[in-house]
């Protein structure tokens, strides 16, 4: 019989491992099939394994990601520590992690979020919100309440993905949608991955660009939203479901008193559908150009949108965007 001991590699040949500084996919015995990696050049190891549905991933981490990927063909979940000087550390937090996947049956990231809340202290939560992430949220927030009111609580709640590892923020019952929120005066959002402006199969894939800025004594602070929120939804069940996907998205109450910047609406919101002349970067682009993507480990670019014109919509992202930005006079 596997024990839980002889499944993994030992401390040292670990330790070997990193030494070797050469990239390395070492399969965990046990299924599903789990792959611990080393990445030598991108800085990271971690856990590779088939994605599961609906799966919310812990947020407020400073050096850790999980998301989801492409690998293989097959849609995965990809656990990955980000810091060198941690990475002895990590290591038995990975065994664990893989031990509740392979012999508790659990998802990837719940057992993550298990097992960093009983052995945590790997990675420290955030204590203030970084701007970034409030006006992220902000943006998300008022497409979900858009929605609550024009295509009823369920649908939003179904739809906001809610930091769950998705490729894209709101998955409508035939559209996927990616909120990208700036305080520029310039339409410019950053886009964090290749990935994230590809179309999932043949589903159509929205941006939806907000502007904001800072509204002195008017507008209202990102609390403010959540409330506004929280008191719209009259159902004990929706109002828990709507608090789980918010903390799944980095939000912990502690950070009202933090959060007090007022913001308003600079421009009306402007959707684009995200087709093959729409500007972006994308893995079959690099390919279609001869780079090899294994060695383009972490992309980053900046999309300015300013003076192009947004694209027909949706009847149902028409009619979110109309009442969700009612909530940020």
């Amino acid at each position: 019989m596997t024990t839980p001991a002889d499944r993994h590699l030992s401390a040292d040949s670990f330790a070997d491992y990193l030494r070797s500084s050469v990239p390395i996919d070492h399969p965990i015995p046990g299924s599903p099939r789990l792959v611990l990696f080393v990445d030598p050049h991108g800085n990271r190891v971690g856990l590779r394994g088939p994605a599961a549905s609906h799966e919310v991933a812990p947020a407020g981490l400073e050096h850790l990601t999980v998301r989801a990927v492409h690998h293989d063909g097959q849609r995965m979940i990809e656990i990955a520590v980000t810091d060198p000087r941690l990475f002895v550390d990590a290591y038995p937090l990975l065994c664990a992690v893989a031990d509740r996947v392979q012999l508790g049956q659990q998802t990837l990231t719940a057992a993550l979020t298990e097992t960093l809340r009983r052995l945590g202290h790997l990675l420290q939560t955030e204590d203030v919100l970084s701007q970034e992430k409030e006006t992220g949220l902000i943006g998300e927030l008022l497409l979900f309440a858009g929605l609550a009111q024009a295509a009823g609580p369920d649908t939003a709640l179904a739809s906001w993905r809610g930091g769950q590892a998705e490729e894209h923020d709101f998955g409508l019952p035939d559209h996927d949608v990616e909120v990208k929120t700036t305080v520029s005066e310039r339409r410019a959002h950053w886009i964090s991955s290749l990935t994230q402006l590809v179309e999932t199969g043949e589903r159509q894939l929205w941006l939806v660009s907000l502007q904001i800025t800072a509204a002195g004594s008017a507008g209202r602070t990102l609390p403010d939203l959540i409330t506004s929120i929280r008191d719209h939804l009259s159902l004990t069940a929706h109002r828990a479901a709507f608090d789980e996907l918010l903390r799944g998205s980095g939000w912990r109450d502690r950070y009202s008193t933090t959060c007090q910047r007022r913001w308003r609406l600079r421009t009306p919101p402007e959707t684009f559908q995200v087709t093959e002349a729409f500007p972006r970067l994308t893995p079959r682009l690099l390919a279609d150009a001869g780079v090899d993507g294994t060695h383009v480990t972490d992309v980053r670019y900046r999309l300015d949108l300013t003076g192009r014109s947004g694209d027909p919509t949706p009847k149902i992202l028409t009619d979110a965007l109309t009442m969700g930005q009612r909530e940020l006079p």
